[in-house]
Formats: C-alpha cells, sequence, structure tokens
C-alpha cells in the first residue's frame, strides 16, 4: 500500500506537508496541486481508521433510523447529507429494523467508527430503554448527539420533532367539523413518543366538543401498510364501522383505504380517512390522501445543523429542544 511518506518522496516535500494536504491545512496552492497530482497519479487511499485513532473523533455524523424503507427517512436523510457535506462531514446510516438488539450494535459499530455525532430516530417497535447506558457512555465520551423525534428520557441532548400532539388534534377537529362522529384512532406500537403524542391530540379534539373516547375506537399494530391493512380488516370484520379513521402515518391510512375498498365500501363516503407524514405517495393514490404534512427535509437540516454547530462548538450552552408545527393539508379522502 502507498503511504504518504511515498507520496512524499515522490512530491519532493516532507511527510507532515502531505498530511497538511490531506488534512485541509495552511500549505500553499503549488504545495497542495504538486501532492494532490501525485496522490492521484500514485492511487493513494488514506487509512481514516489510523487518523480516527490518532485524534479520537472522525469527520462522520452517524445517522440512526427505525426503517430506511419508511418514505419519510430517504427525504431528512438527503437533506443531512447535502448540509454535512457542504461542511467536510460524511453520514455513517444505521437502519435498527424497529428492534432495540439491532439499535444496540448500532451504537456499537458508531462507537467503533468514533463518530463526531449522532442523530438518532426512535426505534419504535421495541423498548430501547437497555440502549440507554451505552448510549451514556458515548454521551459522556463527547460524542454529541441530537434526537429526531425521540423523547430525550434525561439525556441532556437536543431534541428536534413535529408537535405530533397539535398535528392529531388539527387531525382530529377536522373531522369533527365535516360532521364524522366515529373516529377510530389507528396507530402503530403502544406507549412509542410519536403514538402517544397523537393520541393525546385525538383525545383532545374529542373531549373539547363533549366526546367521551371509546376504547372500541382505538387500534395499534405495525407502523406500515401491511398494519395498516391489518388493522382495518379487524375493525370491519367487528362490523362496529366508524365514520373515519385517524391514521399515525400515511402508510397506516393507504393499507387502511385498500381494505375499505376491498370491502366494497367508499372512501370517503362511508369512512373519511385521514393520514399524517404527506409522503409523496399521499398525493399519488386515490383517492388522495388528506393528511399531516411533516416537514421531514427542514426537520433532517435543522438536526443536523445544530449537531454539527455542538461537534464545531459554534453552538453551546444548555441543550435545546425544538418543536415544528405541522400543518393539515386537505384532499379528497376526508
Amino acid at each position: 500500500m502507498v503511504s504518504i511518506y511515498d507520496i512524499a518522496k515522490a512530491a519532493g516535500v516532507s511527510a507532515t506537508t502531505v498530511s497538511r494536504v490531506l488534512h485541509n491545512r495552511s500549505a500553499s496552492t503549488k504545495t497542495r496541486i504538486k501532492v494532490q497530482q501525485v496522490i492521484d497519479k500514485m492511487g493513494y487511499i488514506p487509512d481514516a481508521r489510523a487518523s480516527n485513532l490518532k485524534s479520537r473523533q472522525s469527520n462522520s455524523i452517524g445517522v440512526i433510523v427505525p426503517d430506511i424503507a419508511n418514505p419519510i427517512y430517504p427525504i431528512a436523510i438527503k437533506a443531512m447529507y447535502e448540509l454535512s457535506r457542504e461542511r467536510g462531514y460524511h453520514l455513517i446510516l444505521g437502519n435498527t429494523y424497529s428492534r432495540a438488539d439491532e439499535e444496540l450494535e448500532v451504537l456499537r459499530m458508531m462507537a467503533r467508527e468514533r463518530v463526531a455525532g449522532m442523530i438518532m430516530g426512535v426505534c419504535e417497535g421495541e423498548d430501547e430503554s437497555y440502549c440507554n447506558p451505552y448510549l451514556e457512555e458515548l454521551i459522556n465520551s463527547g460524542t454529541s448527539v441530537v434526537f429526531a423525534g425521540r423523547k430525550c428520557n434525561g439525556f441532556a441532548v437536543d431534541e428536534i420533532t413535529v408537535d405530533n400532539e397539535k398535528g392529531a388534534y388539527k387531525a382530529t377537529s377536522y373531522l369533527l367539523r365535516i360532521g364524522r362522529k366515529r373516529i377510530t384512532f389507528m396507530a402503530g406500537k403502544e406507549g412509542l413518543y410519536a403514538t402517544e403524542g397523537r393520541l393525546r391530540g385525538y383525545r383532545q379534539a374529542l373531549s373539547e366538543i363533549g366526546i367521551e373516547p371509546d376504547k372500541d375506537l382505538l387500534s395499534f399494530g405495525a407502523w406500515n401498510r401491511i398494519g395498516g391493512q391489518t388493522q382495518m380488516r379487524e375493525i370491519i370484520e367487528s362490523k362496529k364501522l366508524p365514520d373515519a379513521v385517524f391514521c399515525g402515518n400515511d402508510l397506516l391510512a393507504i393499507g387502511a383505504m385498500e381494505v375499505i375498498e376491498e370491502a366494497g365500501l367508499k372512501v370517503p363516503d362511508d369512512i373519511a380517512v385521514v393520514g399524517f407524514d404527506d409522503i409523496e405517495i399521499a398525493s399519488l393514490v386515490r383517492p388522495r390522501l388528506t393528511t399531516v404534512v411533516q416537514p421531514h427535509a427542514k426537520i433532517g437540516s435543522l438536526a443536523c445543523g445544530l449537531l454539527l454547530d455542538r461537534i464545531e462548538e459554534r453552538e453551546t450552552g444548555e441543550s435545546k429542544e425544538i418543536m415544528i408545527e405541522p400543518e393539515l393539508i386537505i384532499r379528497e379522502s376526508a
């Protein structure tokens, strides 16, 4: 393998000068060009791991998501990628598949890679609390962390999330205003940050007009299209049909609409459907989906920008909580 000493000898400079060029530190333009030409010619690839061991940190940012197949995450990750690249960092992606044991493995991988910071989403499928001691070690060792859509649980970290409660309140209130009275709440796993926030908003909207929330109208399962199909089939088979369904995300809503149509019912005539997220397909399905808009690119950009500011010490002081208010977009499904 080519070393920086080989590069230095071929370029007629010292190894220290080669190191300065590689790390974008002070060197004349003429020297920089000469060294870079030799690097390109000899096919030198820097050993990032060795550099990380010396500095105890890399220019990598770890991003941990529960399910990369969910369309909300690629949009946010793209925004993170663009900003991190602009500021000289690159991303390392970890996908937990909504499993706490996978999250622990991803955290260990991030530690091995000596990431400068991490942006963490919620695990979604399981209680990730047993990962907390390991996460605490990373934070105490100097790794900057931003939670995105995840409760801070006592950690002194920055937190950025959409206002789940207000978004659900807006959606449920709208359904009530257009005359729907028997509204099912459909979501993923109970007890999760997003689930509980959206459930509070749903209940608040009902209670304001004197409707006592009916536990028979609460449905929980997986946060995906199949979950929406499964839950909607159970609702239809129960023979206690709602006149509207508020779904905790758009994938659930799309799955629910498929089953409603299969059962010979019409959306929105028989059952109105509202989602949460406004993924791209929400405006492509028929009928087009009424949904709560979650600005994924904005959340990704804000999370990444704040993390980089913490790493570079442009942002100091106490941890921040940034809450983004969502908007309801009305389409044909409701």
